[in-house]
């Protein structure tokens, strides 16, 4: 029997040893947005009134801009993909020591993250990545149920050119292919149309591009939770709107261990009263010294 593991954006920002420095978080000053508008001309060129509420909250600021562009993200969406591209880990980085502890043989890692910390952090070590449940020899399972910057419709670069997709429920449906770290780089260049399959960060994260892919990955994380006898959740808001997570843990018969910080046990402590999730427990914990705590309770397991 698998446990599971769900990592968020407090895991890449807390994982320490990255290249130029850690992913920043959603809001503020200093946030996922404040940063993305030094790196994307489109982040720059939104109204100023839509740039102050990306700052103040992310998802309301993309819920408006969305509104505003009548629904032509993709240009926005390729910047996101490649600003998060470009982060990189270094050997010290805590994905790294979480992959070494907790070994890959019994344990499902999933991530809500778009960046490829963890898959970079699995090839320094030897190992690929395997975007499935099923085993390979030297392949680390992962599931990225809000898709990411690599997944890119598999079509050849310069299929499209000069296209604009608008107001439709889905703007692409194609099958996906993984690329590797440079390709998504490259792609994120050449590519004058599309995106990679990733949700909108904003609430409902509806997914525009190739969202039969990014479904079938949170049909297997679903499945995965059902039958997990353990889920370590680290680095993740107890946001209850994304019932995609939280619903599915609450009905889960594994025992939950979410790992937060003290401003986190309010919310934690709200969803287990109104789903009634009775062996769900908050352990006050950073990512990097929540893998500990994991690697001692699979031992026990």
């Amino acid at each position: 029997m698998v446990s599971l593991v769900l990592l968020g954006a407090g895991a890449s920002y807390g994982s320490a040893d990255v290249v130029p420095h850690p992913p920043p978080l959603g809001n503020g000053a200093n946030g996922l947005f404040a940063r993305l508008e030094a790196h994307s001309v489109i982040a720059r060129s939104i109204p100023e009134g839509i740039r102050q509420e990306f700052r103040d909250s992310f998802e309301r600021g993309m819920a408006q801009y969305y509104e505003h562009a009548n629904g032509n993200i993709m240009a926005f969406q390729r910047d996101l993909a490649a600003y998060l591209a470009h982060f990189t880990p270094g050997p010290a980085n805590a994905y790294r020591t979480l992959i070494e502890r907790l070994g890959i043989h019994r344990v499902v890692y999933s991530t809500l993250n778009y960046d490829l910390l963890f898959e970079l952090s699995a090839a320094s070590l030897g190992f690929d990545i395997q975007y499935a449940v099923d085993k390979v020899p030297r392949h680390v399972r992962l599931l990225k149920p809000h898709g990411s910057c690599n997944f890119w419709p598999d079509t050849p670069v310069d299929m499209l050119r000069g296209c604009t997709f608008a107001g439709n429920g889905a703007d692409i449906s194609a099958p996906v292919r993984p690329l590797d770290h440079q390709q998504t780089l490259r792609r994120c260049v050449d590519d004058d149309s599309l995106s990679p399959a990733i949700a909108m960060y904003a609430e409902g994260k509806a997914v525009k591009v190739c969202p039969e892919y990014v479904e079938a990955q949170q049909n297997q994380w679903k499945a995965t939770a059902a039958k997990a006898r353990h889920v370590f959740v680290s680095g993740v808001r107890v946001h209850q709107a994304d019932g995609h997570i939280w619903e599915v843990l609450a009905k889960s018969p594994a025992q939950v261990t979410y790992f937060g910080l003290k401003w986190d046990l309010d919310e934690f402590h709200s969803w287990k009263e109104a789903t009634g999730k009775k062996n769900a427990y908050f352990v006050e914990s950073d990512f990097s010294s929540s893998i500990g705590v994991m690697e001692s309770r699979l031992a026990g397991i």
